[in-house]
């Protein structure tokens, strides 16, 4: 499994994030999603087998999102990679 942590634009509202997460989700070989209105993010878990980041951003752009890649380091200030819940990345 890989881990991509997306910017998402666009998402201007907390009904957002169950709409960009039930996007990726029709993609076949997501796993975990986390999406955070606040810090336009998503973190994706995917079997980079079955697909890949440009597919992910292909879904969200037709769901009328941006979608731009980020390292996982920057997920935030401290490089937490988004899953310590505090820093808006995800959580």
């Amino acid at each position: 499994m890989q881990t991509e942590v997306l910017d998402v634009t666009g998402m201007n509202s907390e009904d957002c994030t169950e709409t960009v997460m039930r996007a990726i989700k029709t993609i076949d070989g997501v796993g975990t999603v986390a999406v955070s209105y606040p810090g336009n993010r998503a973190i994706v878990e995917f079997d980079e087998q079955l697909t890949a980041p440009r597919e992910v951003a292909a879904v969200l752009e037709k769901a009328g999102y941006g979608v731009r890649k980020l390292n996982l380091g920057q997920a935030s200030n401290d490089g937490c990679s988004g899953r310590c819940g505090q820093c808006g990345c995800a959580g």
